[in-house]
């Protein structure tokens, strides 16, 4: 029964989720490079231009060879290093007179995508086998959560921080109890990397307001701030915390609650101020390395920002450099979800002491 109710979530999942086709952009293959040739204009950023046969995949003009003119750049930055046999995503349109003009945008990466999603079902499949297959359906369930609720609601308004605790319960709730059940040790993991989550997201919102920062830590979210109005961006950052850390946060506190559910289980007349010492205990080991997976996380989603800072640490003094809005919010990610990290030991482990020491 349990299996069937897993697949039923599973097939929801994927079906319930709209792919919006945009209609000008199209798969394509390059077939050969039929010419290089040179800008009919002299154009200073502009070096030859590609001359390719390319077979539309898709679309009412399937299986048509088709010319695509394709630009190189002097900067080679600029450029899309295709060549033949690759499959491209082609961009067309329409001119006045009716016309069809087409572009090769990007490589199409959606097989390589498929092929990593492949290799990471078939391990999690092979190395925790139902309990894998389980933890994927809480993933599909908790990414159509955020894509049906959680992104829709901060465009129409509502608060992000608000709406990234829902989640966050959501995602502990469902996580926990397709791996356990709504049994005592569920209970207390919940309540514990709930805990650590709000307390993360709480103190994220007091360090955002007290800095006066803004929200608006990219040059993209600058440029494309006609785009933001209605949404609240400041909170984007507390919201941010809450779903950054709330991961390691579930992890320590399902780990603390399932030791200590294993200590009660062999001894059951433990006394709960035993249990609680030896959940901080436990929770001491596990504290160090989970900060420094958060931490490392965050340094690691960032690296490029890093290394322009540090290619300019002769320009910029400490005082400038610890005031960019960039540099800030990722310290404040990284110490606030480490804090919710540290609370959720002691928190989960006087709940475990608590409710394992009752009848």
């Amino acid at each position: 029964m349990k299996k069937f109710i897993l697949t039923v979530l599973i097939i929801f999942s994927i079906f319930s989720i709209n792919v919006l086709a945009q209609e000008e952009y199209l798969r394509g293959k390059i077939l050969k490079l039929e010419d290089c040739l040179s800008p009919e204009e002299e154009v200073e950023e502009l070096k030859e231009i590609m001359l390719y046969s390319v077979v539309i995949d898709e679309g009412p003009r399937k299986g048509d060879t088709i010319l695509v003119e394709f630009p190189i750049y002097r900067e080679e930055a600029f450029n899309i290093n295709v060549k033949e046999g690759d499959r491209v995503v082609l961009y067309y349109e329409v001119d006045e007179e009716g016309n069809e003009k087409y572009y090769i945008a990007d490589i199409d990466k959606r097989l390589g995508i498929c092929y990593l999603t492949g290799i990471f079902v078939l391990i999690v499949l092979i190395i925790a086998k139902f309990k894998g297959f389980k933890a994927m359906v809480a993933l599909l369930l908790v990414i159509l959560f955020i894509y049906k609720l959680f992104l829709p609601k901060i465009i129409e308004g509502y608060s992000p921080i608000l709406l990234s605790v829902i989640v966050a319960l959501f995602a502990s709730v469902i996580t926990i109890y397709l791996m356990t059940g709504f049994n005592k040790k569920g209970i207390v993991a919940i309540l514990g990397s709930f805990g650590g989550v709000i307390i993360a997201g709480g103190l994220s919102y007091i360090f955002v307001n007290s800095m006066r920062l803004t929200g608006y830590v990219t040059t993209e979210t600058l440029n494309s701030a006609s785009m933001l109005v209605g949404i609240d961006v400041k909170e984007m950052i507390s919201a941010g915390v809450i779903l950054g850390s709330m991961g390691a946060v579930m992890d320590v506190a399902m780990s603390i609650a399932s030791a200590l559910n294993e200590l009660k289980e062999k001894n059951r007349y433990l006394h709960s101020r035993e249990l609680f010492y030896s959940g901080m205990r436990i929770g001491s080991d596990i504290i160090g390395t989970m900060i420094n997976t958060l931490i490392l996380a965050y340094i690691g989603s960032s690296l490029m920002t890093s290394i322009f800072i540090y290619m300019q640490k002769d320009q910029y003094p400490s005082i400038r450099i610890l005031n960019f809005e960039s540099i800030v919010v990722e310290i404040l990610r990284a110490f606030c979800g480490s804090i919710g990290i540290l609370v959720a030991v002691p928190f989960t482990a006087y709940i475990a002491s608590r409710i394992y020491s009752k009848k």
